[in-house]
């Protein structure tokens, strides 16, 4: 008897079917799980979107006893959100290691984390070598810029060097605590305090104390950042909504930035002001909105002053700033930027793209010639009048608010120093203690030199200056480079700029530097491959 055979039949789809008897469409990819790598990536991702977040919004904002432990407080939101951060990520990397077999990723190691890394081993050195080794580690009298926020500091932005970050959600939350920042400083500029932050102020004091951040100083330097990036919102944004909202949000922080009473702002908005076309070369579109950005920052400094001639002024304000609220200063320059932003809509993107390396060399001469002539104001034409440009031009021990006599006695201090610790720094606590044994003030101690490039050439010596010299050179290079293809990142990297400029009169401290550092390890994160340009 002949046995019948079935014979498979090769125009016959045997794709297996479903479990209802139906076959996959034809097309449709079959999705495999997801490797620990994947996996990994996914969560450090969202870490990462989580943390940048949380530290842009809160830190800024967060307070426990008003103004009484600002600094406490924030020092400790900034260490716990951070050490969450990375002790997760390690959990992670943990809970998910590389595949087994699959050849790992080659690894490359950001210059400027390779630096910040530096910077600590410098400082740890120079601890070792500290005569007050208790105020090491926490550096109390360092404004809480010890040993261990460096750690924090070099860890952290190692880490985010090594994330794809999606800046999306970090860069609303950002303006979100800009807005809320800048709108609660214009109250307490004009004796409105919703809060409750100044009604246990000496009456001395609440001239000097604005919003969530602290003195005017510390102010200052947040609302520089903020301006920054506020601007570089406004400067990207193409839907209509968008720009609705990023012209409200520049002008609520152009207000804002008008009430810090310290001029190291107004210094922060000029090197914004010079560096911000660098950045805007390589897209015509925002460049030619450049001036338009500006028309709105004058136009709410002429309102300001008109405000002001209602309203009676409580916080101090910057001479710069009190300057520019006068109608006559503001309009005119309000005119002048609107012009110039009408007269960019006729210029060719061409001729746009050829003025970068021209413009790169005039602003590095104008620099070079500012500087030539600072000197001979100070040496061979001292006796040259200049009226009001005296108390800016002119050096002397009250320069700045004092800072002259400040910076000759960190000089002297460090003149003094061991060479040990000229190289590796005197460690938290030099200027202090310093200062103890001859009181530069009969009223207040000094703990810092309000220059934090002089205040890292004492506390962490030339060889922690020039780390920390070759971390902000390196993040800003990356900054810039990658401005050209990811246009999310021009107002970080102006921030960074505008901050390290403003920081020459300024001090390092827990309200705004650790946003900073954060701003750093952004801006050396790695690219995401739809972001690399093409050729």
């Amino acid at each position: 008897m002949q046995q019948n055979t079935t014979l498979p039949n090769p125009n016959k789809d045997n794709t297996p079917s479903d479990e209802d008897g139906s076959r996959p469409r034809s097309g449709t990819p079959l999705t495999s799980p997801l490797s620990l790598q994947q996996r990994f990536l996914r969560a450090a991702a969202l870490l990462t979107t989580a943390y940048l977040c949380a530290v842009f919004l809160g830190h800024p904002l967060v307070f426990s006893n008003y103004y009484f432990n600002i600094t406490e407080t924030k020092q400790a939101f900034f260490l716990i959100a951070s050490g969450v951060y990375l002790l997760l990520l390690l959990f992670a990397r943990i809970a998910l290691p590389p595949d087994f077999g699959v050849a790992r990723e080659k690894f490359r190691l950001h210059p400027a984390a390779v630096a910040l890394f530096a910077f600590f081993a410098v400082s740890l050195v120079g601890g070792l070598l500290s005569r007050y080794p208790g105020e090491v580690f926490f550096g109390e009298n360092n404004r809480y810029q010890g040993l261990l926020t460096l750690f924090c500091y070099a860890f952290l932005v190692f880490a985010l060097s090594r994330r794809e970050i999606d800046l999306k959600w970090p860069e609303r939350a950002f303006l979100l605590g800009a807005c809320i920042v800048s709108l609660l400083g214009v109250l307490h500029h004009y004796g409105i305090d919703p809060l409750g932050f100044t009604q246990n102020l000496r009456a001395s004091d609440r001239g000097r104390f604005l919003s969530t951040i602290g003195n005017a100083d510390f102010y200052a330097s947040y609302i520089v950042l903020a301006f920054c990036v506020s601007l570089g919102f406004f400067l990207r944004a193409k839907t209509v909504w968008a720009r609705i909202l990023s012209v409200l949000v520049l002008a609520i922080v152009s207000f804002g930035t008008l009430v810090a009473g310290s001029d190291s702002a107004a210094l922060g908005l000029l090197a914004a002001f010079a560096f911000v076309p660098i950045l805007l070369f390589s897209d015509h579109a925002s460049l030619r909105r450049l001036p338009l950005g500006w028309t709105i920052f004058f136009l709410c400094a002429f309102v300001f002053g008109l405000l002001s001639s209602v309203w009676t002024s409580v916080t101090y304000l910057s001479a710069f700033f009190a300057a520019l609220r006068r109608p006559f200063v503001s309009l005119v320059l309000a005119g002048v930027s609107l012009a110039l932003w009408l007269t960019l809509w006729r210029v060719s993107p061409e001729r746009i793209s050829r003025a970068k390396r021209p413009y790169t060399v005039t602003l590095s001469c104008a620099l070079l010639a500012g500087a030539i002539a600072l000197v001979l104001l100070n040496t061979l034409l001292r006796e040259l009048p200049l009226g009001p440009l005296e108390r800016y031009v002119h050096f002397s021990e009250s320069w700045g608010t004092d800072r002259g006599k400040i910076w000759t006695f960190v000089l002297r201090v460090y003149a003094r120093l061991p060479f040990a610790q000229q190289l590796f720094g005197a460690s938290s606590g030099a200027l202090f203690h310093a200062d103890a044994v001859s009181p530069l003030f009969s009223d207040a101690g000094l703990d810092t030199a309000h220059n934090e490039y002089l205040q890292y050439l004492v506390t962490n010596g030339a060889l922690g200056l020039l780390s920390y010299l070759a971390t902000l050179g390196f993040a800003v290079w990356s900054g810039t480079r990658r401005s050209n293809s990811e246009p999310l990142y021009r107002g970080l990297a102006l921030a960074v700029v505008a901050y390290a400029v403003q920081a020459t009169v300024n001090i390092a401290q827990p309200m705004t530097t650790p946003l900073f550092i954060v701003l750093l390890g952004v801006l050396i994160s790695r690219r995401t491959k739809d972001s690399v340009p093409t050729i």
